[in-house]
């Protein structure tokens, strides 16, 4: 009996033992180090049996730690069912095939920023527990941008956008020799539904040491990577001084109302003084008094035109983003068909390359002008097309290689089989007879509308509304060239003032990269293009001139046409002034 008792004993005891035993043969590690992932990649969560071995019945459960525990990943030996966790759906995997050599590690695909923190391993069979805890640390870059918001004060304006970052980033703006700018910098930092930091930096560049390259840098702290971009601002766009503008006005708005007095008064004489020859002065007067509605309709259509390009930036083509059968030169300023050889392995997509400069209102920054212009010598080629596009058709573009520009989202000219579009566009070129070398784009966002002019001419050819509050990219299509020589190039013109002395600019600029030379677009002061006397007329000044001592009664006076603004309409720009008291122009912004 006693035997029998100390039998049983033993094998009590041998059972409480066998899983101490086995706890104390096989360990479970995790990563001693947070593993590092980047958000949209996979990542893999180590967990490692030892010695390596398949226990049997053997389950693995994989939880996130958190308020309770979330499952991630469960699978269990009986039945060999493989399950994700409701939230985790086809986005983690375990390595079946390596449980043999002890690898119980967790896959986890398409990293999301809510994946971040601890999870826990966790290894068990009926005799047998062990769990690990592994740490995850997710991390997102994005690109930088920076933006010229304008002149600010007594400076120019500058945006560092970015969005895309986690954990929160640091933003810093460095000027030449890698110093930090000692400016005034404010900076907005935001997260979105999936917790990434969008970042917003503003800073306004006065004249002085920090002119020239300016960065702006973005770090992730975790990773230990940074991003960033830079501009180069150049000495001009701080002196642009131009008294001339002011004083054009009011002379001419002088001459205008001494014009309609003197009309007025002479009319009123010469009927009382001589009562029966008025019914013939006035048939000699009607043919002059024709003539003078259009005189000065012609008038506002030049000033209409000087006062766009007043507003004269800067433009240069991304070689990121054309046509690969496209050459752009070194400055980025000229763009040429150069067709590869035929075959089956032709480039497709438009034939297109896009300007590296975009264009967005910044009303709520200082409520600077919203108007750019700029200038594209097309010469006499016979196919091309310009204009603006949207950022979103932009990549489009890129990404989709559409064979055309779709019709939302672009706004543009064009000549093609010998006609030009839109067919309003055709139908005012075709009744002038003259066909333009240079084309004037000038963009108003604060009108929301896009304006073609012929250079040469001072003459609107076309404006058409802009639509949506997207940033704006100019475009340019040199078309389709037959056979393997290179077609005619379009060429983006420098900025140039060629209605007063060459230092006395009327817009400043702002240059990414090297500027490169190029020949002036418009006519000298005193010179005249051979077709001007078709389109354009007299200048304002001469037509006011020639007109102030005759008699003009204010009821033929010139009605407002569509499309055209009285001097009342132009936006009064208060410019500030300098020590010797002169008054700068307002500059362009982009």
């Amino acid at each position: 009996m006693a035997m029998r008792w100390q039998l049983c004993v033993c094998s009590l005891g041998i059972l409480l033992l066998a899983p101490c035993s086995l706890s104390e043969k096989f360990s479970l590690a995790g990563s001693p180090r947070p593993v590092v992932g980047v958000v949209g990649r996979d990542v893999v969560l180590p967990c490692q049996l030892s010695p390596p071995a398949r226990l049997p019945r053997m389950d693995v459960l994989w939880r996130k730690i958190g308020p309770g525990f979330i499952p991630v990943h469960e699978f269990m030996d009986e039945g060999s069912q493989d399950l994700p966790g409701a939230s985790y759906q086809t986005r983690t995997e375990l390595f079946l095939q390596e449980f043999s050599s002890g690898n119980v590690s967790l896959k986890l695909k398409q990293l999301q920023v809510s994946d971040d923190g601890k999870y826990q391993c966790l290894v068990r069979n009926p005799e047998w527990t062990q769990e690990a805890i592994t740490e995850l640390r997710v991390a997102a870059v994005a690109p930088v941008f920076i933006e010229v918001l304008g002149p600010q004060g007594q400076g120019i304006g500058l945006a560092c956008r970015t969005a895309g970052w986690f954990p929160k980033p640091e933003l810093q703006w460095v000027g030449k020799n890698g110093q930090n700018l000692a400016m005034e910098i404010v900076t907005d930092m935001t997260q979105d539904r999936e917790n990434l930091y969008s970042v917003v930096s503003h800073v306004t560049v006065t004249e002085g040491k920090d002119n020239g390259d300016i960065s702006c840098i973005v770090r992730n702290g975790l990773l230990g990577t940074e991003q960033g971009s830079a501009i180069h601002l150049s000495g001009d766009i701080f002196s642009c001084v131009c008294p001339w503008l002011a004083a054009f006005w009011v002379l001419f708005t002088l001459v205008l109302i001494a014009a309609g007095a003197c009309a007025y008064l002479g009319y009123t004489v010469k009927r009382k003084a001589f009562p029966k020859k008025r019914s013939k002065e006035e048939m000699l007067m009607i043919p002059e008094f024709q003539e003078l509605p259009e005189k000065l309709g012609r008038a506002v259509t030049e000033l209409e035109f000087r006062r766009a390009r007043s507003y004269m930036v800067c433009v240069t083509l991304d070689l990121d983003h054309k046509h690969s059968e496209l050459t752009v030169s070194e400055d980025g300023r000229t763009v040429q068909h150069n067709p590869s050889a035929p075959g089956p392995a032709a480039p497709s997509g438009a034939l297109i390359s896009m300007g590296r400069e975009g264009f967005v209102a910044r009303k709520d920054h200082g409520g600077g002008v919203c108007r750019w212009y700029w200038e594209i010598e097309v010469g006499d080629s016979p196919d091309w097309e310009l204009g603006v596009l949207s950022e979103s058709v932009r990549d489009r573009m890129r990404q989709e290689r559409l064979e055309r520009l779709p019709e939302g989202g672009c706004w543009a000219l064009g000549r093609s089989g010998g006609q030009y579009h839109p067919r309003e566009a055709d139908t005012v070129i075709q009744n002038w007879g003259v066909k333009p070398t240079v084309i004037g784009v000038y963009l108003d966002l604060d009108e929301k509308s896009l304006s073609f002019y012929n250079v040469r001419a001072m003459a609107l050819i076309l404006e058409i509304p802009v639509e949506g509050s997207e940033r704006l990219f100019p475009f340019l299509s040199p078309g389709h060239t037959a056979g393997r020589d290179q077609g005619k190039p379009l060429i983006i013109c420098p900025r140039s003032d060629w209605d007063f002395r060459q230092e006395s600019g009327v817009s400043a600029f702002v240059s990414q990269g090297n500027q490169g030379a190029g020949n002036n677009t418009g006519p000298p002061a005193t010179a005249r293009a051979p077709a001007e006397d078709q389109v354009k007329g007299n200048s304002p000044w001469s037509s006011a001139k020639k007109n102030f001592p005759k008699l003009l009664p204010t009821n033929l006076l010139p009605k407002k046409r569509m499309g055209d603004k009285t001097e009342q309409e132009h936006p009064q720009v208060k410019t500030p002034t300098n020590e010797k008291g002169e008054k700068k122009c307002p500059k362009s912004q982009v």
